[in-house]
């Protein structure tokens, strides 16, 4: 197959990053989706490209990003071709839109291929913002409500000390069962409040800071694989990236196997990430694409036929866009469920912590008062 064939010569692409999870931040996709819009409508009302990175290094909001519009301006300028400007601003933008780019400009017009990348960073951004949006927003939330709950305990508690002992000394006053459950409470959390206070404070900066460590996140992202309710939110959607960014690089030119290890850089789960190199290797080793991308989990056997026809057809990346849509829907699916759960579960525990520090420490204090 010309495909697989394309494997076993010298990669195009090794001056690039086999592994993007090591290499810096880009700006991210909303500001590069962003740019690349308002690119196109410039370069569309007749403005030349020098024209329109030097209006975009004045407009553009993103400090990092205006930043680089006029280091791109400085250098096309000079004759650079904008791809290979693109690529000298340190990570500031996503592989696969320079390698789009770098398409467009061989073909002789940087402005046709806008569409395709804006489409490019419009679906994996919302993918990707729709996983953030279903962990991080409820989350947020239940920290705060959590903090709010937690600061009102400690304040009652010592309230508790004040008044129920007071209340108990007193000779008409007869001291309940609950009354004595409430006054060991109050003591229990006048006690152990600073150890979970620092341990709050530390599980909280661990969740926030250890993504930040290549070798910390890649324990998370394995983990978050083995969850039963993160498991499949995670690995669809990383699917739909790999596919979808794999056939819009397709329909700008670029090789299958070129296209694999610009793809695996949409994927945000590093062992996810992984097995796409490990992937690559085998084929370059000689294993058939179809097998090692079904035996990898990035290809179902039932889109197996449409591969093998579209392939025969050269419509092999019409396919893989085809197919990529299957995946995002499943991807969609998985992670509306799982919001749903995490709200439902986030809405449960606060209520339940609210719940226990009412029985045991509300209603006493206010019954004797």
């Amino acid at each position: 197959m010309g495909s697989q064939q394309g494997f076993q010569g010298e990669s195009a692409v090794t001056h690039r990053d086999k592994h993007p999870e090591r290499r810096g931040t880009t700006v991210g996709m909303t500001a590069e989706l962003r740019f690349v819009r308002q690119l196109l409508v410039k370069l569309n009302a007749g403005l030349s490209l020098e024209k329109s990175l030097a209006a975009l290094g004045v407009e553009t909001k993103d400090r990092r990003l205006r930043t680089a519009c006029k280091d791109l301006h400085a250098q096309v300028v000079l004759g650079y071709p904008l791809a290979l400007a693109m690529r000298e601003q340190k990570y500031v933008f996503d592989d696969c839109v320079i390698c789009l780019v770098e398409r467009a400009e061989q073909n002789g017009t940087v402005a046709a291929a806008l569409p395709s990348v804006a489409q490019y960073l419009e679906r994996i951004g919302s993918l990707r913002q729709a996983m953030h949006r279903a962990l991080d927003r409820p989350l947020n939330v239940l920290a705060i409500v959590l903090l709010a709950i937690f600061i009102s305990v400690v304040g009652l508690a010592f309230l508790v000390r004040e008044t129920l002992p007071d209340a108990s000394g007193a000779r008409h006053m007869v001291v309940s069962r609950a009354d004595q459950i409430a006054i060991m409470v109050a003591g229990l959390v006048r006690v152990v409040w600073p150890l979970v206070a620092v341990a709050g404070a530390l599980c909280f900066l661990t969740l926030r800071l250890a993504p930040r460590h290549l070798k910390s996140r890649a324990r998370l992202d394995l983990i978050a694989l083995k969850l039963p309710l993160i498991a499949g939110a995670v690995r669809w959607t990383g699917m739909a990236c790999f596919t979808r960014s794999v056939g819009i690089l397709m329909s700008s030119g670029a090789a299958l196997w070129e296209a694999m290890q610009l793809g695996a850089g949409a994927v945000t789960n590093l062992s996810m990430r992984e097995t796409i190199a490990c992937t690559i290797d085998k084929i370059e080793k000689g294993r058939p694409y179809l097998e090692a991308l079904v035996d990898a989990g990035f290809l179902r056997r039932r889109d197996v036929n449409i591969v093998q026809v579209a392939e025969r057809r050269g419509t092999l990346a019409d396919a893989m866009l085809t197919i990529a849509d299957g995946y995002e829907r499943e991807a969609v699916d998985h992670v509306r469920r799982l919001a749903t759960l995490v709200q439902s579960g986030s809405v449960l525990v606060a209520g339940g912590a609210i719940v226990i520090a009412v029985l045991t420490l509300y209603v006493p204090v206010f019954i004797l008062r």
